[in-house]
């Protein structure tokens, strides 16, 4: 009987294994064309919890991680999210839902197993980080959003206007 156990054991490490062994290399992944995995594009959530800055549906706020300011002319958003999707397919979903909302990917990076994207939007800045999840932990989604100082000029006016 004990004998069984530990062979069962055994059986379900290596089925667990050979599975995880199915999914490309997160470098290969990352580079050139990637991979569709599960084949399908995440959806946003219809009111995540900052109108400008979409969620994957299967995300929630983690509310002890999470903060957010809001005052004239300055807003500072730090929040984090959990749920379980792959990282590749979260920065996809990043990669075509921001722009929707008038950011604009100014960095793409790739840094020791997490992905990085920071976009701008008039003096904000946004960086959302995605670290991937395991089996008993989710992946996570770092949302950092705040005023960058940034000093936007004036649209120019007509050819030969004088401005005062």
């Amino acid at each position: 009987m004990w004998r069984a156990g530990w062979t069962g054991l055994a059986a379900a490490v290596l089925l667990c294994a050979a599975g995880c062994r199915q999914q490309p290399s997160s470098v290969a992944a990352y580079g050139g064309q990637e991979p569709v995995m599960g084949g399908a594009e995440l959806a946003g959530q219809n009111r995540p919890p900052v109108p400008d800055v979409p969620v994957p549906m299967n995300f929630s706020l983690d509310e002890g991680r999470s903060r957010n300011f809001t005052g004239p002319g300055a807003r500072y958003v730090d929040h984090v999210y959990k749920g379980s999707s792959d990282k590749f397919a979260v920065a996809r979903f990043y990669k075509r839902q921001m722009p929707i909302n008038r950011w604009m990917l100014v960095t793409d990076m790739f840094v020791q197993g997490n992905i990085m994207l920071d976009f701008e939007k008039n003096t904000e800045r946004c960086r959302v980080t995605v670290t991937d999840g395991s089996l008993f932990h989710p992946t996570v989604i770092r949302i950092a959003l705040w005023t960058s100082g940034r000093i936007v000029s004036p649209p120019a006016g007509p050819a030969g206007a004088a401005t005062p």
